[in-house]
């Protein structure tokens, strides 16, 4: 047997077979050996980490065997490698150093040196950087001096990464040049590859991107070709990067992706820990804030414990940042503290400058303009003299911004115009976008209105086209979270000129910035739920359902009846809401990994056209669109013929007060009200008192340009919450006088009416009844013989699969079981089946042909308001699934009341009325029966209506 094929033995043996193999061919045991194995080794480090690690053993165990210091030296050496790789870097220093000892005293200086090339990696990743360059320059001159062209380039690469961990990325790029031709000469594909994936990262690092582009494109051709598994995934995670640079968040999200399962399919934990805090980075610039500071919190420890300084500093630093959108300013403050300590040991002055950076933007955050715009001047010259470009403009901007803040527009513009010019010439198109939002407010504290509206017109263009390709609802809410004011100052300049058409125009401004991503997947440009794309992705789909289940395990521990739930100890039930906990956010990470991948609509969406709009509402129907500008309230009213503003009384504050006490008069009977039934007329008064206060201020302005008819209510911002059907003006209610509905957005309104209509009264009742909602069943009774065809699915039969199996049949879908709206999570508000929770994610799945859906719990109808208007809660859901008009409850209802509003609202709906007008005649009917608000009024209809 030769030794090659005795090494290849070797690596597929078992340690067992490793001793037998030596035993039986002791002559071949040797130090030749060891160099097969260590050639073997290099040929499988980048294509197979699992395989690299089992040469590893195999060669201790041959030192071992031997007690041959030249198999020795070699062992250690590999071994040191492989501790590079699992992220044990101060062990593998040590571990080199030997090796490199070893091979001295055996009298072979070229393959000591050739050990401190895996050496410098290490050095540099904790921080000994002018150790590693002193290293990197004492070697490179001995593989010169022995002209070894390979290790000569290795060497240079090395060099490279360490300029490039210090931000010197000119002198990075010089020395990965100096590397390629070394590696060229030789026609190396596998050191081509990499060499071309470090140079196309400092060509980044410097904005040069469109050669950053061709150069990964090479740099991964080359290492498909050479099956180099380990460099495809540093590959995906750069051009990841680089995308996140370029506002291209679609790609970025796909490619780190992409890089984090490739390192975790092969077992190289350490390298999808660094993945996913590029991955944090990227939801931090989408504004997905509690994820990344998940992620930061999570890494850290590991990033400290493996000595990994860099990294935990730029980790330490970009919490910090993420603390700062969330206005946690203290908390910014002291990881921006502990970064910059770890900076200062590093001796990194850019990483320093960095933190400095972010320190400028808590001044600027809290208003002390003037130290923001001192910090972020000391920033600037460290950030130039490397051409941190990204960073450096964002200081630049934050000068200028900070400026105008304090009213010195003269200094101001020609600091953001620069930026500006700075921005577009390097591609930074967030920078870009911020500049012209801080130039459009400048021009218009100037007062030139003109330069003021093409400047916010050319700020919301760059963000509809970085926004566009993103490709899932979560990303697309997220993103428009801080980028909100163009469209808001676009609002106030049309409305400054009171003409139809501007009016027009402003409206549709407001429109753009309102529940979009909700249209967006109405209209189809993105799922909710992509089919999986491979075994990884089914392998998640499976991990997915299995939380599911764990989840609706404890969802049911944690809601049994109250009798059960306070026979449990405290310390039961705080283990399974911390199971709870853990499991919902497993959850939402498995669904945004699914999402990541490119698949966003490039479409933008259809332009808000009013005439059209008009068209639909025709001449019975009245839209109010209301927005909150300055902290006051005005409202849109659009009739088929034309369109008025009316500016409402009050500020947002007032409005608020008065809702806040309308709430807890509705809450005084959220607990029954049989023990207040003494006192139900002076309940009703009192309730009464603040449905006519936000009558004032919302409604009675708008009274004289409203007619007889439907009534359609957009809501903004807290008016989401107010219920508009029973405002109060002293006589009667809103709902007496007009039939009402409410959508989220104009533009989901007419997505609504565009939806056919059916004639069919098909029907499938869902019922769970409990202790909370026990008329459950009598309801389904009362309403079942009034429809021709009807499915009744009650008790165990009310599971998710009956529901989704039955939801595609339906004309008519109600559901009458127990609701529960979570503030704290909003996409795990869910409705309560026989078999467990459905969620808001669940029902995205219904497969809905429906006209309505009856959401008859409580709280259904309550969501969480995201910037840009986005409701998150169990009306998204049923939207999302094809609902044309929902009926869902504001508040927690009365069994008994919901059970006869059902049966009159479904009578009259049968009998050929439209649901709003069937609703209205519903509630007024009740109202004489049960005149407090309370009981009547929890209902409201959303969408068509």
């Amino acid at each position: 047997m030769e030794r090659a094929e005795l090494a290849q033995r070797l690596i597929t043996a078992d340690a067992e077979t490793w001793q037998r193999l030596f035993a039986e061919h002791e002559a071949l045991s040797d130090s030749r050996l060891a160099w097969e194995l260590k050639t073997l080794y290099d040929q499988v480090e980048s294509t197979a980490p699992a395989q690299a690690k089992q040469i590893a053993q195999a060669l201790k165990t041959l030192a071992q065997t031997t007690q041959h210091a030249e198999v020795q030296a070699i062992a250690d050496w590999v071994v040191g490698m492989t501790l590079i790789d699992e992220g044990q870097f101060t062990e593998a220093i040590a571990q080199l150093d030997w090796a490199e000892k070893q091979l001295i005293a055996l009298g072979q200086p070229l393959m000591s040196a050739a050990t401190q090339i895996s050496k410098l990696r290490a050095l540099a990743v904790v921080g000994r950087y002018d150790e590693a360059l002193e290293c990197g320059q004492r070697i490179l001159k001995v593989f010169l001096a022995y002209a070894d062209t390979l290790s000569a380039g290795k060497a240079q690469q090395a060099l490279g990464n360490i300029y490039f961990v210090r931000e010197q990325y000119a002198e990075a790029e010089q020395a990965y040049r100096a590397a390629r031709e070394q590696f060229e000469i030789l026609q190396d594909g596998k050191q081509l590859a990499q060499i071309n994936n470090c140079l196309a990262t400092a060509l980044t690092s410097q904005h040069k991107f469109f050669e950053a582009d061709k150069t990964y494109e090479a740099a991964m051709a080359q290492a498909q070709a050479a099956h180099l598994e380990v460099t495809i995934a540093e590959i995906e995670c750069n051009q990841g990067c680089l995308a996140l640079y370029r506002g291209r968040y679609d790609r970025a999200l796909d490619y780190l992706e992409r890089s984090r399962r490739r390192y975790l399919q092969l077992g190289m934990h350490h390298e999808s820990i660094v993945a996913d805090q590029e991955m944090a980075d990227a939801y931090l610039e989408l504004n997905l804030i509690p994820e990344a500071i998940a992620i930061y919190s999570r890494i850290t420890p590991f990033l400290a414990e493996a000595g990994l300084q860099a990294e935990l500093a730029r980790a330490l630093a970009y919490h910090g940042r993420a603390c700062l959108v969330q206005k946690q300013y203290a908390a910014a403050r002291e990881l921006l503290a502990q970064a910059r300590g770890v900076y200062s040991a590093l001796d990194h002055a850019v990483g320093e400058a960095s933190v400095t950076l972010v320190e400028a933007q808590v001044y600027y955050a809290e208003g002390q303009y003037a130290e923001a715009i001192a910090t972020a001047e000391l920033a600037e010259a460290p950030l130039a003299e490397v051409g941190a470009w990204g960073r450096l403009l964002m200081a630049r901007w934050l000068k200028g911004e900070a400026l105008r803040a304090q009213g010195q527009l003269g200094l101001a513009r020609p600091v953001l115009e620069a930026t500006l010019h700075s921005a577009k010439q390097q591609t930074v198109p967030l920078i870009a976008q911020r500049c012209y939002t801080s130039l459009g407010l400048l021009w218009a504290a100037a007062g030139d209105q003109l330069t003021a509206e093409a400047t916010f017109k050319r700020a919301v263009e760059m963000i509809e086209t970085m926004r566009t390709p993103l490709p899932a609802e979560e990303f697309r809410t997220a993103f428009i979270a801080d980028k909100l004011t163009p469209y808001t100052e676009l609002v106030r300049l049309c409305l400054a000129d009171d003409q139809p058409a501007r009016l027009a125009e402003a409206l549709s401004y407001v429109e753009r910035a309102r529940s979009r991503a909700l249209v967006e997947m109405m209209s189809g440009a993105f799922t909710a739920y992509p089919q999986p794309r491979d075994a990884f992705e089914a392998g998640l789909m499976a991990r997915l359902e299995t939380l599911r289940e764990e989840l609706n395990w404890f969802y049911n521990r944690l809601n049994r009846p109250d009798s059960e739930v306070a026979s449990r100890g405290a310390a039961e039930m705080a283990v399974a809401e911390a199971a709870v906990r853990e499991r919902e956010t497993a959850i939402l990470e498995l669904t945004r990994q699914l999402q990541q991948h490119a698949g966003g609509s490039q479409a933008f969406m259809e332009p808000f056209n009013l005439l059209e709009l008009q068209r639909h509402l025709g001449a019975d129907t009245v839209l109010v669109e209301y927005f909150s500008l300055d902290d006051a309230f005005l409202a849109f009213v659009v009739t088929h013929e034309a369109i008025e503003v009316v500016r409402l009384p009050g500020v947002e504050r007032d409005i608020e007060v008065s809702l806040r006490q309308f709430q807890f008069q509705v809450d005084t009977l959220r607990h029954g009200a049989q023990h207040l039934t003494r006192h139900l007329s002076t309940l009703e008064a009192r309730i009464c008192h603040h449905l006519g206060e936000l009558y004032q201020l919302l409604f009675e302005p708008l009274v004289p340009y409203l007619r007889p008819g439907r009534l359609v209510i957009v809501p903004h911002r807290l008016l989401h919450y107010v219920p508009f059907h029973a405002l109060y003006d002293g006589a009667q209610y809103v709902i007496q006088r007009y039939e009402v509905v409410c959508a989220p957005s104009a533009a989901l309104f007419r997505r609504c009416l565009t939806v056919p209509q059916s004639t069919a009264q098909r029907a499938v009742l869902v019922g769970v009844p409990d202790e909370r909602a026990p008329r459950v069943w009598d309801e389904i009774l009362s309403v079942a013989p009034l429809f021709e065809e009807v499915r009744v699915l009650m008790n165990e039969q009310a599971t998710r699969a009956s529901l989704l199996e039955c939801a595609p049949e339906a004309k008519i879908l109600h559901l009458a079981c127990h609701g529960k709206f979570r503030p704290d999570n909003p996409f795990f508000s869910s409705l309560w089946l026989s078999d467990g929770w459905l969620t808001v994610r669940d029902a995205y799945q219904l497969k809905l042909q429906c006209d309505l859906v009856t959401l008859s719990a409580c709280e259904t109808g309550i969501s969480a308001l995201a910037p840009g208007d986005e409701l998150i809660g169990l009306a998204r859901s049923f939207f999302s699934a094809g609902a044309p008009s929902l009926l869902v409850s504001l508040w927690t209802v009365d069994d008994e009341a919901t059970a006869e509003l059902m049966g009159k609202f479904y009578t009259h709906l049968l009998s050929g009325l439209n649901p709003a007008r069937a609703l209205q005649q519903a509630q007024c009917q009740l109202l004489t029966q049960k005149a407090h608000p309370y009981f009547w009024a929890p209902f409201v209809l959303l969408g068509r209506g």
